[in-house]
């Protein structure tokens, strides 16, 4: 006589585990999902900070390309003839400036010493400041604040440090320095007369170039 056999417990046993199978590969996948969503995001944020930062060096560099400094500065000798033929001359002096117009052009002026009236030729001089730079977006993507850091040595030569503003919760170390060089001409005296009277002229021409954006943060004279 044939016995029977009850399989339902061991049906039972095997659906729970296949339903745990299915559960852990389940959460496998969710988390995996979850992780590269994250990467996702972080990848778009750090491309986004790049591209605010590069794009704050790149408006200043642009707004400095071609940009110049003149003075210029006119000696003036009137000459007077008295009764018995003596002839003294009167001194005076007058400058023309131009200045920077780009939209750093505050900060460039700031790098040169115009001097009194009289001193022949302007110089160049040390000056740092430190500014944040907000970008606007057609599209209304609200960009992180950039702080530019300005440097400029007597020999003329300026470097600006971009780096993002910080933020409380966020890290990065998106960062980029814009170097350039200024240089004063001094250009020969040019002399004109009429009559007794005569006058030299001294000019003064700074321009910046080039202009050069490297990754990282660079310290002044290197």
């Amino acid at each position: 006589m044939k016995k029977l056999k009850n399989n339902s417990g061991a049906t039972i046993l095997m659906a729970l585990l296949l339903i745990l199978l299915a559960m852990a590969v389940g959460a496998a996948i969710l988390t995996a999902a979850v992780s590269a969503a994250h990467h996702m995001k972080s990848d778009r944020e750090a491309q986004q900070n790049y591209l605010t930062v590069s794009s704050a060096a790149e408006l200043i560099r642009d707004s400095i390309a071609g940009d110049k400094y003149e003075r210029t500065m006119t000696e003036t000798h009137t000459a007077s003839t008295d009764a018995e033929g003596n002839t003294t001359y009167t001194v005076t002096y007058s400058t023309d400036v131009k200045y920077p117009t780009g939209i750093m052009g505050a900060w460039l002026s700031a790098c040169i010493e115009d001097g009194e009236k009289k001193d022949k030729y302007a110089s160049l001089k040390a000056f740092r400041d430190t500014i944040n730079v907000d970008l606007e977006v057609s599209n209304g993507t609200n960009l992180r604040t950039v702080t530019a850091a300005f440097s400029a040595q007597k020999d003329g030569q300026i470097q600006v440090q971009l780096s993002l503003k910080s933020e409380e919760g966020k890290t990065d170390d998106c960062r980029m320095t814009l170097t350039m060089q200024g240089t004063l001409t001094k250009a020969d005296p040019e002399y004109r007369s009429d009559g007794d009277d005569y006058s030299n002229t001294y000019k003064t021409t700074v321009k910046w170039e080039p202009q050069r954006i490297t990754k990282g943060i660079k310290e002044a004279g290197t």
